[in-house]
């Protein structure tokens, strides 16, 4: 079948956390964003965040594609839900319109960071933006990202980059 791994392993003799089968490193993502917003600005600060996260999720979805080639896109997004639960981002719902003309809703219940400018928000919906660019073969970018503290969720539209 696949090289993925359906959970989390934490190897203490090599110091490796796998999360279905690929290594990750734990980091505090609140504190990365908040220093990073300080230290080179929020407006940098995303566009840094943004770069490093849509290329994450592009190729990230990319490997799961080669590795499942039979998959649904259906499937895929399912595995891409998973993965952002057992890598701490939250809960997460990708809700496709029948019209696909339509914005793609993301939502993240109880997210890693709570932002909506700055590398916070990069940091949750940019890799997402990525990995339905890899699914559908063209570029997302994330609008009208909100926060609500009532509900801790972020939610934003996801849609086709704009062509300059």
């Amino acid at each position: 079948m696949s090289s993925l791994s359906d959970e989390l392993v934490w190897d203490k003799e090599k110091g490796e956390l796998r999360i279905l089968g690929r290594r990750q490193l734990a980091i505090s993502p609140q504190d990365l964003c908040n220093y990073l917003d300080t230290l080179v600005g929020v407006p940098v600060s995303d566009v840094i965040i943004n770069n490093l996260e849509f290329r994450g999720g592009k190729q990230e979805t990319e490997v799961f594609r080669k590795e499942m080639p039979n998959s649904s896109v259906s499937d895929i997004i399912d595995i891409l839900i998973k993965y952002d639960s057992l890598t701490g981002v939250g809960l997460t719902k990708v809700i496709l319109p029948e019209d696909r003309d339509k914005p793609i809703l993301l939502q993240i219940s109880n997210p890693c960071v709570k932002g909506t400018v700055g590398a916070a928000k990069s940091i949750l919906v940019s890799w997402w933006c990525g990995a339905l660019s890899a699914l559908f073969g063209k570029d997302f970018e994330a609008k009208d990202v909100t926060y609500d503290e009532k509900s801790n969720t972020v939610k934003c539209n996801i849609v086709p980059r704009a062509r300059n």
